[in-house]
Parts: structure tokens; sequence; C-alpha cells
């Protein structure tokens, strides 16, 4: 068996059954459809989809992004968590890792969270656990991030999260029509000894 094919079928196993990360205020979980209510309070907020290449959404549009995320899960490919306050059970956003790429053991990592709870940290330690989920016990290489320039305190996360700059992707993403480049991060397990 290729080494990749090893690697995928370990990562699946390791993801089986779909994990849950504790830090000491939040639990990143499985998505779930009543998530949907906590989700709408931030992806229709126009400053929280600002950087995002979607939204801001209505009701139904939060719903069907919530169905897809079922599907995913159903599927097993999903790698999408809902970041839960332990102290409310609110679901303050979603974390994920998405291009899983199983040859270099690699994937990038994005994150949203609900204005209301910014500027307390909660970002950091959903991307630190995460993080070093992945890199420790899903057993990656590297996880990269992918920012735009003018989200300043988004890249304030990723520094904190000890992620290092690697170079700026020339028109990457299409934002409200305007493209533009962004800035990729990376972080490897290397990082983590």
């Amino acid at each position: 068996m290729k080494p990749e094919k090893q690697f995928e079928r370990d990562f699946l196993r390791r993801m089986d059954p779909y994990p849950v990360i504790d830090t000491p205020r939040l639990r990143l979980r499985k998505v779930f459809r009543a998530d949907a209510d906590d989700l709408f309070e931030a992806t229709s907020d126009p400053r929280v989809t600002k950087f995002e290449p979607w939204g801001p959404y209505d009701r139904a549009e939060t719903a069907q992004m919530v169905e897809n995320i079922q599907a995913q899960l159903q599927s097993g490919l999903c790698t999408e968590w809902a970041i839960e306050r332990k102290d409310d059970a609110k679901v303050l956003g979603l974390i994920h890792l998405n291009q899983v790429d199983f040859f270099n053991r690699s994937a990038e990592v994005g994150y949203w969270l609900n204005r209301k709870c910014w500027g307390q940290g909660y970002a950091t330690e959903c991307l630190s656990a995460l993080t070093e989920y992945a890199l420790s016990t899903l057993c990656m290489d590297e996880i990269v991030a992918v920012c735009h320039p003018d989200n300043q305190a988004s890249l304030r996360v990723l520094e904190k999260a000890a992620y290092r700059y690697r170079k700026t992707l020339p028109a990457y993403i299409s934002l409200k029509g305007t493209t533009s480049d962004c800035l990729q991060y990376h972080i490897t397990r290397w990082d983590l000894l």
C-alpha cells in the first residue's frame, strides 16, 4: 500500500468517532442541526463575513450550510468543528481543516467566530487546540492558514498560535467581486517539539 493511502486510512480511523477537543473554556465538537440559530448570529453579520468568500447569510442559507456539513459528516469526510463555549453551551462559530493532502500530510485551517466574542482569546484558544490535535493526534506534518492582509485581528491570532508567515499568494481570493492577495502562514509538527 502506498504511504499516502495508509496515511489516509489512519487519518480516517482517528476521525472515527468524531473527535471532541476540549480547552479550558471551549469544546470543539461535531456540528448539529440545532446549532443553526447560534451560527446565524455570526453568518448574518457583515463584519464576520467581511474576509470570507461567502455571506452574509440569511437563515435559510445558514441552515443549508449546516445541512452541507451534516452531509459531509454522513460521508465521513467532515473536518468541521463547532466552537462551543462551555459555560453556556453557546456555539460561537466554526473551525475546520480543509484541503487535506494525504501525500504531504498537510491541511489548511480556517475559522470564524461571532463578533460578540471577539477580543476574548477564543480564536487563539480554539486554533491552538485544533493545531495541536492535527499535528499530534492526526499526525499531520504541516497546517497552513490563509488570511487577507487587511484582517489584522486574524493575523494576530495566527501569530499568537505560533504560525509563521510563509508567502504571499497573489490574486488568491475573490471577496464580494474583488480579487485580492492573501498571506499564507504555517506551522509544522516540528515546531511543537
